[in-house]
């Protein structure tokens, strides 16, 4: 196949959507979640309850000082004493303001986390996370909402140009809302998604085909529904007969 220069792939309208949403910063909510370490640790358990989490976020004097978990809170002896003089081990599991959503999502995977702390450079708590936050902020950037077919091509890694599937997608009069790789670690090949601001995308998947590109499944296709409802037409027409 012909490959034209891998940069040209940031002409893609990919580039604008990211520039919503970049960092961790433009997803943190409100601190209503942190706790002072002179809480007692009945009243932190029953923040977690009210707030259906297993962790909770320790601020003092606008500082993180760690996070403390209910598995650590339920076993202590005497509930009414503060945080501070409770015999816990804060966790340091924090992320920073600057790092991306991405980091974010790494974060509550190996963690298992339902609350992720945000602070600064100085450590200062500017609030917290939730995976759902996360879902509904990766759901918008990525333009999920929008309609638009979605083609999965499956390639080697030396054929991975992604200037070349712009310029194939863009000659039809269509642009690439988002699109992203998957590599196995078993194979020397990879799956590149893409979603297209068209619903209709048969003459673009078939220009995938004339350049010798391996489509491995399309979705939203407008064509394929109309095909498909067509069949299921004449089939129930030839079944009346």
């Amino acid at each position: 196949m012909n490959r034209l220069n891998d940069r040209a792939f940031y002409s893609f309208n990919i580039k604008r959507a990211w520039r919503a949403v970049m960092n961790i910063g433009q997803v943190i909510i409100d601190d209503i979640y942190a706790i002072n370490p002179t809480d007692s640790v009945r009243y932190t358990l029953d923040r977690m309850v009210d707030l259906r989490l297993t962790q909770l976020p320790v601020v003092k004097n606008n500082l993180f000082l760690g996070s403390v978990t209910y598995e650590s809170l339920a076993g202590l002896a005497n509930a009414d004493q503060s945080l501070e003089y409770a015999d816990v081990v804060y966790q340091q599991i924090h992320i920073y303001g600057t790092q991306h959503i991405f980091d974010a999502m790494l974060f509550f995977q190996i963690y298992q986390l339902d609350l992720l702390a945000v602070v600064d450079e100085q450590h200062a708590y500017l609030g917290a996370v939730t995976p759902l936050e996360l879902v509904n902020t990766l759901s918008q950037t990525m333009s999920l909402h929008q309609p638009g077919g979605i083609i999965v091509l499956e390639m080697g890694y030396r054929d991975n140009a992604l200037s070349h599937i712009a310029h194939i997608v863009e000659s039809d009069n269509a642009q690439i809302l988002n699109s992203y790789v998957q590599t196995f670690s078993d194979s020397s090949r990879l799956e590149v998604t893409i979603k297209i601001n068209k619903s209709n995308i048969s003459s673009i998947v078939s220009s995938f085909l004339r350049h010798d590109y391996t489509v491995k499944a399309t979705y939203n296709d407008e064509n394929s529904r109309d095909n498909s409802r067509d069949r299921y037409e004449q089939l129930m027409n030839y079944i009346n007969m």
